[in-house]
């Protein structure tokens, strides 16, 4: 099938193609134009002809999923071109992209909130009695992009396609060379590597835990790819990340760390739910942030200096505020939260970031 275009017919005479965003494992993904209600939406593209009914199947039951934290299902359209899921179109870049491209680690108290909110998506789905199957970066959307503003679950849509690739690629003669595969294979738990089919709501509660600890330490849990399946199966649980040894992370960091050990039981039936994740979640201290990004511009000593502001006044910063630590020099790009102080704001947490070409 060829890719569609602002110039092909509206999608079953309502949906207005604006724009390729880009191509998922197993879909093709465009911004449209909903001409009935006026707003833009997500139209999605099975790669594959012999999914598509999977792809329905897979629209019907994520249709059942309402939540804030959920890109909801809108509609599912089937013409003379093809087949399409249409689903709200989120503003922003998946997980995947934002954290290293943007931001290369994050500190505890952005974990907390981006923990939070996946867990509240996925209790949701899982009252709804949806499995998502599929978690991993890429699909979750990050409205804002490095500013955070907000979390949603997507692609719950091709559960169904991403079952019947993954579990034929772990298989005993599986295509282990599929990216579909290899790109999910690190946050999958023990009981998917064995049986994807049997995948269940403790499945998903690992995967959100194996991208928190990414988040947290820069590094997958469990290794990278096939080399991470040894680990997985044997639910060797990874080392708290060096970074939350800094005083100010220390609290917070080890807090989180405890939950994701949790998640990471081999057994599904001791980990926590996540109705008990929300709960736990719920309990933790943490400030919710707005992030901006800024340049070092004066050095005042080895500790302190001060960063413009790409939008507002300067900030004021010192070495120990650093997620992880960092060496910086005039001109270097940084991440923060700003807060109040006097004569000048503070910045809290903060990550350098790496320059743009």
């Amino acid at each position: 099938m060829s890719l569609l275009s602002p110039s092909s017919p509206p999608i079953g005479g309502r949906y207005q193609i604006v724009r390729y965003v880009g191509a998922g494992g197993m879909q093709h993904v465009y911004e449209a134009q909903d001409e009935l209600f006026r707003r833009s939406v997500a139209l999605k593209v099975p790669k594959d002809s012999s999914g598509v009914r999977r792809f329905q199947s897979s629209a019907v039951v994520s249709a059942r999923v309402n939540h804030a934290n959920v890109a909801k299902t809108l509609d599912y359209v089937e013409d003379g071109t093809g087949n399409y899921l249409i689903e709200e179109f989120v503003d922003g870049a998946d997980l995947g992209k934002v954290v290293p491209d943007e931001v290369p680690i994050l500190p505890p108290s952005t974990v907390a909130k981006i923990f939070q909110q996946l867990a509240k998506g996925l209790a949701a789905s899982h009252h709804a009695g949806v499995i998502h199957r599929d978690l991993k970066p890429s699909n979750i959307m990050v409205l804002g992009g490095h500013h955070f503003s907000g979390i949603k679950i997507t692609d719950f849509g091709i559960a169904k396609m991403a079952e019947a690739e993954i579990g034929h690629g772990i298989g005993p003669r599986g295509n282990t060379t599929s990216k579909t595969v290899i790109g999910a294979i690190p946050y999958m738990a023990p009981e998917s590597i064995t049986d994807f089919k049997n995948a269940s709501f403790a499945s998903d509660v690992w995967a959100i835990a194996a991208i928190m600890y990414e988040l947290l330490s820069g590094k997958q849990p469990f290794g990278q790819g096939l080399l991470s399946v040894p680990n997985i199966l044997n639910a060797v649980p990874p080392p708290p990340p060096q970074q939350i040894a800094g005083a100010q992370f220390k609290s917070l960091g080890e807090e989180i760390m405890a939950i994701i050990l949790s998640c990471f039981a081999k057994n599904g039936a001791d980990r926590p739910t996540a109705d008990q994740l929300c709960t736990t979640l719920d309990g933790l201290c943490f400030s919710v942030d707005a992030y901006e990004l800024g340049t070092i511009n004066h050095k005042q000593s080895m500790t302190v200096g001060f960063i413009t502001a790409d939008h507002g006044p300067s900030v004021m910063y010192h070495t120990a505020s650093f997620y992880g630590g960092a060496s910086v020099s005039v001109g270097d790009r940084v991440w923060f939260a700003r807060h109040p102080g006097k004569p000048s704001p503070r910045a809290f947490p903060l990550v350098k970031v790496p320059l743009k070409p």
